[in-house]
């Protein structure tokens, strides 16, 4: 028996200005699903994504979360079943990273004092999560670029909402801190607790194929005017590569891996 989906998409259609990014787009998002949103520099993933989370109104079409409308459900109750990581993290002021960690925990907590032990604690286990638990005492607006993206994973780990959505998690991170972030957000997706099917389930923008193509368990691709979605086997296809990104994809067997490299076109 399939779960229901978390996140529903229904004749979805955003634009910007007179662009159009999609037009009727249907969609489902099942518990125990990583997709990951690819599509060239400035096809329209952010927009979309910050649509999807209701931060902006769609053109046409309705979204629902748990067969909501999204436009119908509060604030407090909204940030407890999607949370949003943006791409690059803005600070106003200075805050250590564990009060930043902490403050993921607002959705769950009422009045003033709310930074109780528990969510302390928590906290820690997510930076240790992100293997930035060394950094717990630093001000946030000290860290590297990719530093304080991981520290807004753990931010986000700490909300614990049902429905993660990241835009470019790996942005800012070295080769070895990608591999962190996205088998961080595969086990996410894939954890099984108290013998229940997994619950939660990832949407990523993201750049890189070939990350998408090893963690990844579905894929939502955007070309101009067209869109492709299906498990990540079927839709990281070299034909329908080439048809959204404009260049020659050749696929390197590795094992049980592919990987994709792009060809530059012959002028």
């Amino acid at each position: 028996m399939n779960a229901a989906p978390l996140l529903s998409a229904e004749q979805l259609s955003v634009s910007v200005g007179h662009k159009t990014l999609c037009s009727g787009l249907d969609w489902q998002v099942a518990p125990g699903q990583f997709w990951c949103v690819l599509g060239r520099n400035g096809i329209g993933k952010t927009t979309l994504l910050h649509t999807l989370a209701g931060l902006r109104r769609p053109a046409a079409g309705r979204i629902l979360i748990e067969g909501r409308d999204i436009q119908t459900i509060s604030a407090q109750q909204l940030a407890r079943l999607r949370g949003l990581l943006a791409q690059q993290q803005a600070d106003a002021f200075s805050s250590s990273v564990l009060a930043a960690v902490v403050a993921g925990r607002h959705p769950y907590q009422f009045g003033f004092g709310w930074d109780i032990e528990d969510d302390r604690a928590l906290a820690m286990q997510v930076l240790e999560q992100v293997r930035m638990a060394a950094f717990s005492t630093h001000d946030v607006m000290r860290l590297s670029g990719g530093e304080r993206q991981r520290v807004g994973l753990a931010t986000l780990l700490a909300q614990d909402p049902l429905l993660f959505m990241l835009d470019e998690p790996t942005a800012h991170q070295d080769a070895a801190a990608q591999i962190v972030v996205m088998a961080l957000l595969h086990k996410v997706a894939n954890e099984i607790a108290n013998a229940l099917p997994p619950q939660k389930a990832v949407i990523a923008a993201c750049h890189d194929i070939n990350l998408v193509a090893r963690y990844a368990s579905h894929v939502l691709l955007l070309g101009d005017g067209q869109v492709w979605q299906g498990t990540a086997g079927s839709v990281l296809q070299p034909e329908i590569l080439q048809a959204a990104f404009g260049c020659s994809f050749e696929v390197v067997e590795n094992g049980s891996r592919r990987l994709f490299m792009p060809v530059a076109s012959v002028t």
